[in-house]
């Protein structure tokens, strides 16, 4: 990890309840959700590093079921707000035989819509000095109300002044709010942080762009220092303005399951930059923590399967 860097990554949204169906007619259970699957991948790879999640959660057994998840996972959960009565979200996943996965959502409910409270941005505030890095994305935009998105983006931008990063994933998502709302929020989202991890396909359907080129001019001409563009299969343009950019090809594998792709490479990508690397070999680093992902069904997978960043340079 860069010398700099010594503090903790903090990570902020929802963890839902995964429901995955079995062969033996059952269904299996795990936490999942795009900013915790970044929490536990990246301190599976950089497990010196602290993590915390911050999210909210209800005091019932589902709600408890996560927490269990969370801390297996060595992921700091004393950053979630607990709310009496409340309860998370859930979904369950189907996927189809090129990996490609399908949702149903319970989660007009989920107490993380809550977070952020008050007392809640009281006690983040007084462990903030700790943070080296936030990471934040389109969905936990999505799904707070404006009073509470703007505290979020006050939050990072204390943690960027006091010269710690802000990372954000677009994570784009049609049916959680509406387009001008949502380019609202990321767009100002995008000039508070530090790094954007865009997916491409995500930045042409909100913002219009017609081609990976014209979405890095667009993010470059907002200020943003570092982008990475998310290409999918076609792995990722790293190093920032279109003219600069570096394409990075993805790992040809056989894909199970594409859950948790760009939550992983984030990962992967943040672990190697913490460490000294260049962006171009910290989206080396993504995309093969992502092709590992992708080749097994579910979102989180077993630890053993992910490459490690020991043996890489720095």
């Amino acid at each position: 990890m860069n010398e700099q860097m010594s503090g903790a990554f903090w990570s902020v949204g929802e963890c839902m309840l995964e429901l995955r169906p079995q062969a033996n007619d059952t269904l299996l259970h795990a936490a999942a959700g795009d900013s915790y699957n970044t929490a536990v991948y990246l301190k599976r790879l950089a497990p010196a590093m602290p993590v915390r999640y911050v999210s909210a959660l209800g005091d019932d057994a589902m709600s408890g079921l996560i927490r269990d998840h969370i801390r297996a996972e060595h992921v700091d959960d004393s950053l979630i707000d607990i709310r009496a009565g409340g309860t998370p979200g859930l979904y369950a996943i189907a996927t189809d035989g090129g990996g490609e996965r399908r949702f149903t959502y319970w989660r007009a409910q989920s107490a993380a819509r809550a977070m952020l409270s008050a007392a809640h941005l009281e006690r983040l505030g007084a462990e903030l000095a700790g943070c080296s890095v936030l990471l934040l994305t389109g969905i936990t935009l999505a799904i707070l109300d404006d009073e509470r998105r703007a505290a979020l983006l006050s939050l990072a931008a204390r943690v960027r002044a006091a010269g710690g990063w802000v990372a954000l994933d677009n994570n784009y998502r049609p049916a959680l709010w509406d387009v001008p709302s949502a380019r609202q929020w990321m767009n100002r989202a995008a000039r508070v942080c530090t790094h954007a991890l865009f997916s491409f396909d995500d930045e042409a359907l909100l913002q219009g762009d017609r081609s990976p080129a014209e979405a890095l001019a667009r993010i470059a001409a907002i200020g943003v220092p570092e982008v990475v563009l998310k290409l999918g299969a076609d792995g990722c343009l790293a190093g920032g303005a279109a003219a600069g950019a570096v394409h990075v090809p993805a790992l040809a594998v056989r894909a199970v399951d594409t859950t948790a792709a760009g939550d992983s490479f984030n990962a992967g990508y943040l672990a190697r930059r913490l460490r000294g690397a260049s962006g171009v070999k910290a989206a080396e680093f993504g995309c093969a923590v992502a092709a590992a992902v992708v080749a097994h069904p579910g979102a989180i997978i077993p630890a053993t399967a992910l490459p490690s960043l020991s043996n890489t340079e720095p």
